[in-house]
């Protein structure tokens, strides 16, 4: 019979290995040594690599998506719902550091399904949209200064996810420890936002 802690220390054990090895790299045998349970027993929780790859890419896109879609639809204004997006997203990585490179796994081979679902999740009700209109709404009021929506999204995103997805290459290039990168990460938090203020508020 299986057991919820059975399969809980295998999903552990497969975000240690493929964070480790990446996708391509990790292998079943590797997971299995590292649940310390023998292959058969990872097989009879999870046929293939990629069948565990996809549980935890849908359980990261199910720790994120609820977190975003609540801060969009509460009436907080534009620039604190990105302040709230920016504490967020960042106490969300820090407690589940596989999920950028899970998600960059994603996109690099083009597999789909679990972006779409994030998008789906995002648009229901009209979440995403009614954020969309909010921007261009605080923008005529003389709220926010009238740049491009879509640019201002790309924006305070890439400086919230890009620290985290550029993460391998920073440790590496500036010999940074783990424990001080993410104690950086920590200090992002005020600094994005006055950049954001400085960009977005009039």
């Amino acid at each position: 019979m299986k057991t919820i802690s059975t399969e809980n220390t295998i999903l552990e054990a497969a975000k240690t290995i493929f964070l480790q090895k990446g996708f391509a790299g990790a292998r079943m045998q590797e997971i299995a040594d590292e649940a310390k349970i023998n292959k058969s027993m990872l097989h009879y929780y999870f046929r293939n690599k990629e069948q565990l790859f996809g549980r935890i890419m849908k359980d990261s896109v199910s720790i994120i998506i609820p977190k975003f879609v609540a801060i969009l639809d509460s009436e907080d204004s534009v620039i604190h719902k990105f302040e709230r997006l920016v504490d967020g997203y960042i106490d969300t990585i820090i407690a589940n550091p596989h999920i950028p490179m899970f998600l960059l796994n994603e996109i690099s081979q083009n597999r789909v399904q679990y972006m779409n679902e994030a998008k789906e999740k995002m648009m229901e009700h009209g979440t995403f949209q009614s954020f969309m209109m909010q921007i261009v709404q605080e923008q005529q009021q003389g709220v926010l200064n009238p740049l491009p929506p879509q640019h201002v999204m790309l924006t305070v995103m890439s400086l919230i996810v890009f620290p985290f997805m550029a993460k391998p290459i920073f440790k590496n290039m500036l010999e940074i420890p783990e424990t001080i990168y993410t104690q950086m990460m920590l200090e992002r938090k005020p600094i994005v936002k006055k950049m954001l203020k400085d960009i977005l508020v009039k």
